[in-house]
Parts: C-alpha cells; sequence; structure tokens
C-alpha cells in the first residue's frame, strides 16, 4: 500500500510537472492564439521611412498641349497671337505625392529646361483645386506665371500629402501662349514640375 501511494504521488508529481512547465503550441490558422495563448513578449524596433516625391501632369500619355485652331479672322500683316481662346489651355492638371522628411516644408516650381525664344511668352496658372480621394493642403499660388528656365513657385508650402491621381484633381492648370513674334519652341523643349 505505501509502495502505491509513492507511485501514485510520484505520477501526479510527474503530471503536475508536465503540465506546470509545458510550452503551449500556437495554432498559425488562428490569429487568436497569438494574442491570447503562447509565450508573450515585446521586441522593440525602429521603422525609417523614405522621403517620396513625385508630380505628374495629367491627361496623359505625353501630356501634350493644344491651344486651339487657328481663328478665322486672321489677317494677312497681322501677328499671329496666342490670346485667348485659342491661345489657352485648361486641359492639364498637376498631380503629386509627397511624404515629408524631417517635418521641413516643401514647393512645388515649374520652369522650362532651356531659354524660350524672344517674342513668345508662355504663361501657367493654377485656376482650381479639387480634392478627390486626395488629401494635401491646397497652397496654390494662382498668380500667372511668365514662364521662365529658372525655378517658380506654383504651390507654396506644404508638408505631406497628395492629390490623388488624374484629370479632375489637384490643381487644374491654364496655360496661355502669346507668340507674337511667330517663334518656334527649340526641339526638346519641356516644362519641368519640381518638388524642393
Amino acid at each position: 500500500m505505501i509502495n502505491r501511494t509513492k507511485h501514485l504521488l510520484f505520477s501526479l508529481l510527474l503530471l503536475t510537472a508536465m503540465f506546470g512547465f509545458s510550452q503551449e503550441t500556437l495554432n498559425a490558422n488562428d490569429p487568436n492564439s497569438f494574442v491570447l495563448g503562447g509565450g508573450q513578449g515585446n521586441n522593440q524596433a525602429n521603422l525609417t521611412l523614405i522621403p517620396i516625391s513625385i508630380v505628374d501632369i495629367e491627361p496623359d500619355p505625353e501630356n501634350g498641349i493644344s491651344f486651339g485652331g487657328i481663328g478665322t479672322d486672321l489677317e494677312a500683316g497681322m501677328p499671329i497671337s496666342g490670346g485667348s481662346p485659342a491661345g489657352a489651355n485648361e486641359e492639364l492638371w498637376l498631380n503629386f505625392t509627397h511624404r515629408v522628411d524631417n517635418f521641413q516644408p516643401k514647393r512645388i516650381y515649374v520652369k522650362s529646361n532651356m531659354l524660350i525664344p524672344n517674342g513668345l511668352n508662355i504663361t501657367i496658372q493654377i485656376i482650381n483645386t479639387v480634392s478627390i480621394g486626395g488629401n494635401f493642403p491646397a497652397n496654390p499660388n494662382t498668380n500667372p506665371i511668365l514662364l521662365t528656365n529658372s525655378d517658380q513657385i506654383i504651390v507654396y508650402d506644404f508638408g505631406s500629402g497628395y492629390t490623388g491621381d488624374g484629370v479632375g484633381t489637384g490643381y487644374q492648370l491654364r496655360y496661355t501662349i502669346d507668340n507674337t513674334s511667330g517663334a518656334s519652341l527649340p526641339v526638346g523643349f519641356q516644362i519641368i514640375y519640381s518638388i524642393q
């Protein structure tokens, strides 16, 4: 009887030890077991997000600009002018995505990649700001900007944000051309937008 009691006591201690020190098995198919079961702990982690700056003019492709047809009131000997409505285009939209770096505000600048011929003036103006599917502070420079090959501010200080993509969201642009001399733009001419 004593041996049997010792054997039973030893078996109970063994079972207690097994239950007291056993590790629970986690079921990887049950997310609740990650929160409610198993050994829990925490680890410190540092996450660094790199800054992102993307500027796009819509619609694509190639963002060609049309300034309307030739007017019917042209006279021989008179300059071909790009005055409204033939010299204005309001079909392009400025979209951007930006994640701020060290909480420094940024601006959007516009310039040409080369000199514009004498007698040819290109003016760019933000005429509308729309946020469809975007989240950005609307800080447009609504004054007409006479395009040069130097950076000029077209959107004032902003932090992180995005306008949404495509026509009808972001900043609607009006391009106006005045070409009293009949000059042509040089081959490879581009209008450049940048976040700085």
